[in-house]
């Protein structure tokens, strides 16, 4: 049987982005000018707590059965290549602080992420933005809302997946 991919988000799904995020210069008006000053000075992406209930999750998925492959799917939130590599640095820095070790994938992008949907893969994330295309171009997408209900998502979905598999054999 074909592999299922599952990809699961960084920010707002995994790490709590926005909580930091609040810190980052609250009056700066200019969203990108505060945005750069967080990741290339702050450091933003190496400093991030867990989301709430992230482990109970990242402990889910991590009972999955082997036929379904765990990869991160995160953007670096700029086309700017020198904020887009130090975003990355800071997010795998955080990935390996967190032990968390699956592959990491990156778009500068949130409508990037499209273009890693296939009729065997999932995309869990917190943006319509990010699920909307997934799901246009063929992938099946979970919004986040919080661990318990995308749980009960992700183990439908994977049951769904795996009958449309079978039905086509």
């Amino acid at each position: 049987m074909k592999p299922i991919t599952l990809y699961l988000d960084m920010d707002g799904v995994l790490a709590d982005f926005n909580k930091f995020y609040a810190t980052c210069a609250p009056y700066d008006p200019d969203d990108r000018h505060r945005f750069r000053e967080a990741v290339m000075h702050v450091k933003i992406f190496e400093k991030l707590d867990y989301m709430p209930d992230a482990l109970e999750l990242l402990n889910h998925v991590r009972k999955l059965p082997e036929d379904v492959n765990v990869e991160i799917l995160t953007s670096m939130g700029t086309m700017d290549m020198t904020r887009a590599m130090e975003a990355r640095r800071q997010k795998l820095v955080w990935l390996l602080r967190k032990g968390i070790n699956y592959k990491a994938n990156f778009v500068h992008t949130k409508h990037e992420k499209a273009n890693y949907a296939t009729p065997t893969s999932i995309l869990i994330d917190d943006s319509v933005g990010c699920i909307s295309p997934f799901i246009s171009k063929g992938g099946y997408g979970i919004l986040h809302v919080n661990a318990s209900e995308s749980i009960s998502m992700l183990d439908a979905t994977i049951h769904q997946i795996r009958q449309s598999l079978k039905n086509d054999a």
